[in-house]
């Protein structure tokens, strides 16, 4: 097991000197114009001549290694190209030079960065690199990493200011005649900005790897009991203290009261499927926002079977929960929902084979009120979600509604493989999401939102339901099915009217089906942007 600790924000190189002598690794880290600035290295305290990073500087390399009273020490440069889309540093890259470099034993990382909105992406992506789970016979032995960010300038408290103007178009038609009026919003956020908390981005940066650890988990380790029994103990540990409660509705409970979805993909597994909410509600909040996960420990495809190795990795189907459910925990420990009310609504199930399966052309009664006729079973992560969505509108009362899901394999084709793809019906908090995904380096591009050709009424037309729950044929098999996706779980939102374009409520569906890993392994994606998305929603909510 290792062991990141995070141990300094800091202008003083000779913060770190306690460290060196127990490390067999030392690397140093940062974009090219930082490490080869003056004084940027600890060269008396790593004994380093005083042309070490010259290699670097002339751009002979990216990495020189020197081997040092018995510990190596790597400097390396990770790539600063930046497009619009990407945020302000490269976390891609920095993950793949601490993976390549960070050596055996115990080691210290230098990260060089710029300016303290690169530090959150920096961490997480560290964090990354130590995956926590593993069921190897020789285990690696325990070791401990230090890490350090070195700024130019003393960290200080910043006032900033995001001002975004939103423009409605509507038509009416009046005695014959049409008319078209156009109205103006803006919204201006003002944030006060605290020095960099080293103790907070620990938080975080564990989350993100305790995420990954339940998506890596084996699906015969992680089932909906023994997941429901893991919420239960970190909420008994680290929240009940903090004021959180815990919900759960189980097994025929969830028949019984209306979650129509969530029990029928569930119902097969001999683990029953269940509802989890923790809720947060501090004395001064005065908005609520929800959190809604998809679940599935794995997925068989049900009776529309997966076949041909495409159950392979389906342990990860849980992934859009297990982020919501530890960026819960970092956002609360942190405290940082102060103006809002906080739920996790963690959907969970196991979509099995049995003589108990649901079937295509069943009818299922959703949570909302809707019904669904089931054209492929292995369309359950939408089933799911409409439950959860429908839970934290009506039950909760949510102003605000994120639901996040492992959810298309067309994800990748609309956004990429490090991006998710999402979807908002406000064009304010569709610039929030994109924002907090480049604050946080789990990065998230809008995919298209146009109700008119994608919502159920057009995309999931059903002859005995009010929607089918899959239209993979003709025409709808590349009419945005991603999108399309999110639109069949936004028709859950109730009331209706909250929820449409730039309506009272905002609402976005995150599709993480690719970014949900690296390498293989589990990436603990959606920590880091909701945890920067509560930070922007607390601003905005306290005026």
């Amino acid at each position: 097991m290792t062991a990141v600790v995070f141990r300094s924000v800091t202008t003083d190189l000779t913060a770190a000197n306690s460290d060196f002598s127990n490390a067999a690794t030392v690397l140093i880290i940062g974009e090219k114009a930082s490490l080869v600035a003056e004084d940027a290295l600890p060269l008396s305290g790593l004994s380093l001549a005083s042309d070490f990073i010259r290699p670097i500087a002339d751009g002979s390399t990216d990495s020189l290694t020197s081997y040092v009273a018995g510990k190596a020490v790597t400097v390396a440069t990770f790539s600063d190209k930046k497009s619009r889309t990407l945020g302000p540093i490269r976390g891609d890259a920095i993950h793949e030079v601490v993976s390549k470099h960070s050596g055996k034993g115990d080691a210290v990382i230098l990260v060089h960065v710029s300016s303290e909105d690169q530090i959150l992406t920096a961490a997480l992506s560290i964090a990354r690199v130590f995956p926590t789970y593993s069921r190897k016979q020789s285990s690696a032995a325990s070791r401990t990493v230090n890490i350090h960010f070195v700024l130019p300038t003393a960290p200080k408290s910043t006032i900033t200011s995001t001002t975004r103007t939103t423009t409605t178009t509507r038509t009416a038609t009046i005695n014959g005649v049409s008319a078209t009026a156009s109205t103006t919003t803006t919204a201006k956020t003002i944030q006060t900005k605290q020095k960099v908390d080293v103790a907070k981005i620990q938080a975080v940066a564990d989350a993100v790897r305790d995420a990954a650890h339940l998506v890596d988990t084996a699906p015969n380790e992680l089932n909906p009991t023994t997941y429901t029994e893991i919420v239960q103990d970190v909420w008994k540990s680290k929240l009940e203290a903090l004021g959180v409660t815990m919900k759960v509705i189980r097994g025929t409970e969830l028949r019984d009261q209306g979650y129509g979805g969530i029990w029928s993909v569930g119902m097969a597994s001999e683990n029953p499927p269940a509802l989890i909410v923790l809720s947060h509600t501090p004395a001064n909040a005065h908005k609520t926002v929800a959190w809604v996960g998809k679940g599935i420990t794995f997925d068989t495809g049900g009776l529309d079977l997966k076949v041909g190795g495409g159950m392979i990795g389906m342990k990860s189907d849980m992934g859009g929960s297990a982020g919501i459910f530890h960026a819960f925990v970092a956002t609360v420990v942190n405290g940082i929902n102060t103006n809002f009310n906080l739920h996790a609504v963690l959907c969970v199930a196991e979509n099995s084979l049995d003589s108990r399966s649901f079937r295509p052309d069943d009818v299922i009664h959703a949570y909302s009120g809707k019904t669904v006729e089931v054209t492929d079973t292995d369309a359950e992560g939408r089933l799911v979600l409409m439950d959860g969505v429908a839970h934290a509108s009506k039950d909760l009362n949510a102003d605000v509604v994120v639901d996040m899901a492992t959810l298309t394999g067309a994800q990748p084709y609309a956004t990429g493989v490090r991006h998710a793809g999402f979807i908002s019906n406000s064009e304010e908090f569709e610039g929030m999401v994109v924002d907090a995904g480049k604050a946080s380096g789990d990065l998230a591009r809008a995919m298209l939102y146009c109700p008119e050709y994608l919502a159920v009424d057009t995309s999931f037309k059903s002859q005995v339901a009010d929607m089918i729950n899959y239209s993979g044929g003709g025409i709808d098999r590349v009419n945005a099915p991603s999108s399309a996706a999110g639109f069949f779980v936004g028709a859950h939102l109730v009331p209706e009217e909250k929820w449409v374009e730039n309506g009272e409520g905002m609402w976005a569906h995150i599709d993480m089906a690719l970014p949900a890993k690296i390498n293989g392994k589990a990436s603990g994606y959606g920590v880091g942007i909701l945890y920067a998305l509560a930070e922007s929603l607390n601003a905005k909510y306290a005026q």
